[in-house]
């Protein structure tokens, strides 16, 4: 005569609790992480490598840097306080190799606009083409305002004398 055995099954329920109880714990975890990466992240953005100093450098002005001149800013202290990257958001890097050095961006972009580095495309006064949307017009630059790595305009349209504030760079062309 064979005996069917029979499921264990208050065994089995603990076994798949005991799973839930570690996964929830695992999802807390990540959502912490997750949440700790995505505000390193958003700090990280207050800040310049070397690297994206020379390509700032490089898109803005034309010129190629070097890495030696940006340490001598550094060590001037040109650049404000510079903070080790792999220290200050260990979430973000994944880079081998050399430390990575990182300067406040607000100092960086003051610094190289007073040295002339950073200016804008164009002066107070000049003419240009509002370009926006469908919209062509011609204008004339009455003021220039720094914005992080570029710069924004107040223009006023020569046709019908409308002031525009903040205007990007990329809405205006020469005529």
């Amino acid at each position: 005569m064979s005996v069917k055995l029979m499921r264990d099954y208050d065994r089995e329920i603990e076994a798949w609790k005991n799973q839930v109880i570690t996964a929830t714990a695992h999802i807390a975890q990540l959502e912490l992480e997750r949440a700790s990466y995505l505000e390193q992240q958003q700090r990280r953005l207050n800040y310049l490598s070397s690297r994206e100093i020379l390509e700032l450098l490089e898109a803005r002005h034309g010129r190629v840097g070097s890495m030696a001149t940006i340490k001598r800013w550094a060590d001037s202290g040109a650049l404000g306080e510079v903070i080790d990257e792999r220290e200050a958001f260990p979430l973000l890097v994944n880079k081998q190799g050399n430390k990575r050095f990182l300067y406040p961006r607000e100092d960086v972009l003051h610094f190289l606009r007073e040295k002339g580095y950073l200016r804008p495309r164009y002066e107070v006064l000049d003419r240009v083409l509002f370009n926006k949307d469908t919209r062509r017009c011609p204008a004339l630059i009455i003021a220039i305002e720094p914005c992080g790595n570029s710069f924004t305009y107040h223009v006023q349209l020569e046709a019908t004398g409308e002031l525009l504030t903040h205007i990007a760079e990329e809405d205006l062309l020469r005529p």
